[in-house]
């Protein structure tokens, strides 16, 4: 009843604007959204994934919907959660600025691509298993440290698509990168263009008429070369884009090539992205081939056009702009962050934009309405990655829209008959979740063991695979086997990503009950049982005891050993270094772990969740190097892994000194 009441309002309030303005009616659905829940951090405004991708994840030939860690299987919307890893919440934001769906290893199954800025800092292929229940499998395929987004395109002209890469800023070492797809393992070649434009924002097209796709920027755009893989694309500085009103910004996420004026000639559109102003720039091309790009403004007053996309939606033959504001962006930082929220289609009309709304409110008002009206419930934003496609086969296009209030669907049903003010959203610090990513240092680089130490003697069993530290248990090392860092540490927050590849046996496992004892039977004999299990951890400084534990035991991982079995501390003191709550997930499947160490203090957040909480490690050095442990290895009596091996990968790995 709630969807039906919501879709009723929806037409009284459009309806009667519709039949003056001679428009297609859009009603929106909601799909999935937050919960507005203050006490457990979660709010109207999210956090909520800002993307979305459309493609048919189970080949039933419906079209389905992914956003962020989450698909929705049509035509029900029915919610198959953490079905991949990645777009991991982050305080307010959800690591995940751009995704959509591309067959990446031609095998006739629809996978994701996507990108994250914050601690993914690059993008991801996950492979569609073809299985509903089954995770999906996570590849890297490129790094980047100011990642903006990725989006798609035959670059090469090859007849499938490729992916150009998006940095919010040029750094040593990063250029314009564009990924070539190849029909075989890696998949993906990386081919860097040159630097110039190398920011917030670009887009893919034919600036030049001679039928190969150029690469656009905020100032200017890359020629292709005959051959798209060539080293270097001639720049031309032809444009530059500024904001409306004069105030900074950068450009939008695609920017689009389009033949407005139906000339013949493409031209530029593009948003700002963090500031105000929607504009096209028009391409002419004058005596003795001189190319010059004229600015014309389709909107001043709005601001945050990170978004966009083009598609027919009046059925007119002619592709119409879709755009929208973000909710909150950079946690109410940017500019108009607390004006109006909209989404609007334009039908372009040969450069008249003519606007049509989509949704229009002012929601952001809300946050502290002296409780007269309930927080919202249906709450429109266009995050960073909207979409355009017929979703239930009527021969209409609709827009599938993502953003911090939630998930929705504009059916489209074709034709029928306030100032600024200042609001406080909670700080950062109050989500358990938050880190504050900017401040986090590279630990491991993805690449190689660059500041680490490999046991002498390791024989190559520490390696880097495909971004991922793996380690089989077999170091041949003859002292200590664990892989450590090269540098000490004395206060710090430590982010990294780890999961167990396999469990390496049945191990006799006791239950740890949670003021640290273990069960027993009435003899008070410990009792035991046979459990799949890994074993691995993190060493917290040096070898003087402090460690986290990663295991399969059902208390759950990030237990204090040494905390816990020493008989000498107060019992309220062991119970501290048990987990408050089992927070894995199941082996295969990655977890994210945040340690943080303060004198002699630990508390640990796992997949989100506080398990370990202020707890004091007794003789921990004030300073000493983090490792990575090495656990069990080939037991001589069977000539197999012993059950408590650590067959282990780790990734992501981020430090910020306290």
């Amino acid at each position: 009843m709630k969807s039906f009441y919501c879709i009723l309002v929806v037409l009284f309030v459009i309806a009667p604007l519709a039949l003056q303005a001679g428009e297609p009616i859009f009603i929106p659905v909601k799909i999935d959204g937050p919960v507005h829940d203050p006490a457990n951090n979660s709010y109207w405004f999210g956090p909520f994934c800002e993307c979305c991708s459309v493609l048919d994840v189970d080949g039933d030939g419906d079209l389905d919907i992914a956003s962020g860690r989450n698909w929705y299987e049509a035509p029900n919307w029915t919610k198959h959660a953490n079905y991949r890893d990645g777009a991991e919440t982050n305080g307010p934001e959800t690591d995940d600025n751009s995704e959509f769906a591309m067959d990446v290893n031609f095998d006739g199954r629809v996978d994701i691509v996507s990108s994250g800025w914050m601690f993914m800092k690059g993008a991801f292929w996950y492979e569609n298993p073809g299985k509903k229940d089954t995770v999906w499998k996570s590849t890297r395929i490129h790094i980047a440290l100011n990642m903006e987004g990725v989006i798609h395109g035959d670059i090469d002209g090859d007849g499938d698509d490729d992916i150009l890469c998006n940095h919010w800023s040029l750094v040593k070492g990063q250029g314009m990168t564009w990924l070539e797809h190849i029909d075989k393992e890696p998949w993906f070649i990386e081919h860097v263009v040159g630097t110039q434009g190398d920011m917030h924002g670009n887009g893919l097209g034919d600036i030049n008429g001679d039928g190969r796709t150029d690469i656009v920027t905020p100032i200017g755009w890359y020629e292709q070369p005959r051959r798209a893989t060539a080293k270097s694309w001639k720049f031309h500085a032809d444009y530059k884009f500024e904001p409306a009103q004069g105030r900074g910004g950068a450009a939008s996420h695609p920017i689009l090539v389009h033949d407005v004026d139906e000339d013949g000639l493409n031209d530029i559109i593009i948003g700002s992205s963090h500031a105000y102003g929607l504009a096209w720039l028009q391409q002419k091309v004058g005596r003795g081939g001189k190319r010059t790009f004229t600015t014309h403004w389709v909107e001043t007053e709005y601001s945050q056009f990170h978004t966009m996309e083009l598609g027919d939606l009046n059925g007119d033959g002619k592709d119409d702009l879709v755009t929208g504001k973000r909710l909150f962006a950079h946690h109410g930082g940017d500019i108009g962050a607390f004006e109006p929220l909209y989404a609007f289609w334009y039908d372009i009309k040969g450069g008249e934009f003519e606007r049509h709304v989509l949704s229009f409110n002012h929601l952001p008002h809300y946050p502290d309405e002296e409780g007269i009206n309930p927080p919202p419930n249906y709450v429109v934003s266009v995050g960073m990655k909207l979409n355009i496609a017929d979703m239930n086969k009527d021969g209409k296009n609709d827009i599938i829209i993502a953003g911090k209030g939630g998930l929705y669907v504009f059916y489209n049903h074709g034709f029928p008959t306030t100032p600024p003010r200042e609001h406080k959203l909670p700080p950062h610090e109050t989500y358990p979740t938050w880190r504050s990513w900017p401040e986090y240092g590279v630990l491991f680089n993805g690449k190689d063991f660059t500041g680490w130490k490999v046991p002498e003697g390791d024989n190559g069993h520490w390696k880097v695979i495909n971004g991922l530290i793996d380690y089989d248990a077999m170091s041949e090392a003859k002292d200590n086997k664990s892989l450590w860092t090269k540098e000490s540490f004395g206060d710090y927050a430590l982010h990294v990503e780890w999961r167990f590849k396999r469990t390496s046996g049945l191990y006799p496992m006791p239950t740890i009950l949670p003021d640290g004892s273990l069960r027993t039977d009435y003899d008070g004999s410990v009792i035991k049982k046979l459990t799949p299990n890994a074993d691995s951890g993190i060493l917290l400084r040096g070898t003087s005891g402090g460690q986290a534990n990663l295991w399969c035991w059902p208390i759950g991982s990030g237990e204090l050993w040494s905390v816990r079995k020493n008989m000498k501390l107060p019992s309220e003191h062991r119970a501290a270094a048990v987990p408050k709550v089992p927070a894995d997930n199941p082996v295969g499947q990655w977890n994210s772990m945040d340690i943080t160490m303060v004198g002699d203090r630990v508390t640990i957040m796992l997949n989100g969740r506080i398990v370990i909480e202020n707890v004091q490690i007794p003789g921990i050095e004030d300073k000493g190097p983090i490792g990575l442990q090495h656990h069990g290895g080939i037991d001589r009596r069977t000539g197999k892994h012993g059950p408590a091996s650590s067959l282990v990968q780790f990734k992501n790995i981020w430090i910020k000194r306290l």
